[in-house]
């Protein structure tokens, strides 16, 4: 009798087993899983650290109750030594003369940049230097009153490090607050986090062999809650391969753990999250030129991530350099942007593309930007807004000349119809660098900010860092004409335009940028009903004898 059950207990486990694949040798989650999937979700914003920290082991040893090569995928990764690090000197701030002229943040030849903008508002643009010793630089300007000042915050030596690559991010919210800088050398990915209260900072090895990489964090409120995940490519034996991995809450950044394999034949990549463990990668396959995305809706968790999804064909163009970010909505609900250059094979010049994934649907094409007969566009850079089920994501690009300097653009992607206008961001007399993004973010007014490279010597060297912000909503002590009266402001309803000349035309401007309003007065008066608008901040512009002022209008 003990043998029939031994016999009937080992087939129940097997029928247990097998009852995990479906027909098309995929992992089915049980629901053991499934539920601990959802806590996981919960314990994001509600948890602790040790909880979302038991809830992973959790995770792991159910999947090894289910097939025991998935619960080996949850590990820390192999720990690797990161370069040494001192710290450096400190120089004067860096103030601007005008708001809407390019700011110089940093002088002389760089290697790399990123910036990132915390939920308060503080500016953080991290720049490297790789010098003739084959040591690197890193230096952090840091502004606190949206880009009208930066100071060189902080500043570090890193010994035998050429550095390839840096993205920051920001651990702000409630809690200890830090900044990540995460590089990677031709031998190693590592991470730099620097306690914003005590200036404390500490390096740590994250893996081996990284050629590229992309990084995102999670929102929770509490800092010791947020996490940062990546997608990466290794390149081994002249094999790329993208992987993923994540840190540990509780660890600010550091302390990664559960790299597994997501593809071979990588070549450039890119990585968002969006909210309730929504993950998103995008890279290019090597072998065929084609663009692939992938979704994890559970924190880079090994064991979730979906099929790989082909969303545009490279057999007759190069593709290159992609971005992708995602708005914060669940995995389910979600809005996911991606962009790249890509260069027909009839072509020498890049175009300017862009894909959309709603509602976990597939992606779809939205748009295309097909440059002018003397220039060309590369490098396409995204933001998103750190606030719940915003659609508005922020692009950039740069527009590479052959006649004249080279220029870089911001667009908004309005969630609805697609792109609002491009707008040039760079003065007529910078060259833009063409090697590099142009990083776009947004300041605390809702308002898109950029920092670019300038160009030293026909693309061969970057210099110089500069930092620029839209001004299409200022004060009216601030305008070029000074003989316009508007009344009242604030107003629930009807605005008064008085002036001393006639007014040729008036328009009225959301905060995308988008034309709400447009009249044509030809009088020196004109009372506007400004009631169906939604309430919020808008910009007026004023024509006067071919002259163009901007007001900032509240609508309560």
């Amino acid at each position: 009798m003990k043998n029939v059950i031994t016999l009937l207990m080992c087939t129940l486990c097997i029928l247990k087993g097998m009852s995990q694949i479906n027909s098309t040798g995929n992992q089915v989650v049980t629901p053991e899983l499934k539920a601990l999937y959802e806590q996981a979700k919960q314990l994001e914003n509600t948890g602790t650290a040790a909880e979302i920290n038991s809830n992973r082991l959790a995770i792991k040893y159910a999947w090894q109750e289910v097939d025991p090569r998935m619960a080996a995928l949850y590990r820390p990764l192999t720990p690797i030594i990161a370069p040494t690090v001192v710290e450096g000197s400190y120089e004067e701030s860096r103030s601007p003369e005008y708001w809407d002229t390019d700011k110089m943040v940093h002088e002389g030849i760089i290697d790399g940049f990123d910036m990132s903008v915390t939920i308060e508002g503080i500016i953080y643009i991290s720049v490297i230097e790789n010098d003739t010793n084959g040591d690197a630089n890193l230096l952090v300007y840091r502004s606190t009153n949206n880009g009208g000042t930066f100071n060189l915050w902080r500043s570090f030596i890193i010994f035998d490090a050429e550095l390839w690559k840096i993205e920051t991010i920001s651990i702000d919210g409630n809690g200890d607050d830090y900044l990540l800088a995460y590089m990677n050398t031709y031998y190693s990915f590592f991470a730099m986090k620097i306690k914003v209260a005590t200036n404390d900072f500490e390096m740590q090895g994250i893996s081996d062999d990284v050629i590229d990489f992309s990084v995102d964090r999670n929102y929770p409120e509490i800092t010791s809650n947020q996490s940062v995940f990546a997608t990466y490519i290794k390149e081994q034996n002249n094999i790329t391969t993208l992987y993923s991995a994540r840190s540990t809450a509780g660890s600010y950044g550091l302390d990664w753990v559960d790299e597994t394999e997501i593809q071979t034949n990588i070549e450039g990549v890119a990585f968002a999250y969006g909210r309730d463990g929504g993950c998103y990668t995008t890279f290019v396959d090597s072998a065929s030129g084609d663009l692939y995305a992938t979704a994890n809706p559970n924190y880079n968790d090994p064991g979730s991530w979906e099929t790989n999804e082909n969303v545009w064909s490279g057999t007759n163009a190069q593709l290159w350099s992609p971005t992708i970010r995602a708005a914060r909505k669940a995995p389910a609900d979600d809005h996911v942007l991606i962009g790249i250059s890509s260069k027909p094979s009839y072509s020498e010049k890049f175009i300017y593309r862009s894909f959309v994934r709603k509602n976990s649907d597939d992606y779809t094409t939205i748009g295309a930007i097909t440059p002018s007969n003397d220039g060309h566009y590369i490098y396409v850079n995204s933001w998103v807004r750190r606030e719940d089920d915003v659609d508005i994501i922020r692009t950039s690009f740069v527009n590479i000349y052959n006649f004249e300097n080279n220029r870089n653009y911001s667009r908004t992607y309005n969630g609805d119809d697609g792109f609002d206008w491009a707008h040039r961001v760079s003065d007529s007399g910078i060259n833009v660098y063409s090697g590099a993004r142009s990083i776009i973010a947004e300041t605390s007014d809702h308002q898109p900010c950029m920092v670019f490279a300038g160009d030293k010597i026909n693309g061969e060297y970057a210099e110089n860092v500069y930092f620029d912000a839209m001004t299409e909503t200022v004060n009216v002590e601030e305008n070029n004409t000074d003989s316009v009266t508007v009344f009242p402001n604030p107003t629930e309803d009807v605005l008064n335009i008085l002036a001393k000349s006639r007014i040729q035309k008036v328009a009225i401007f959301s905060q995308l940028g988008q034309e709400v309003m447009q009249f044509s007065p030809q009088q020196k008066s004109q009372s506007i009903t400004i009631s169906a608008l939604a309430t919020g901040i808008y910009t007026m512009k004023v024509e006067i004898d071919g002259q163009i002022g901007a007001y900032k209008i509240i609508k309560e």
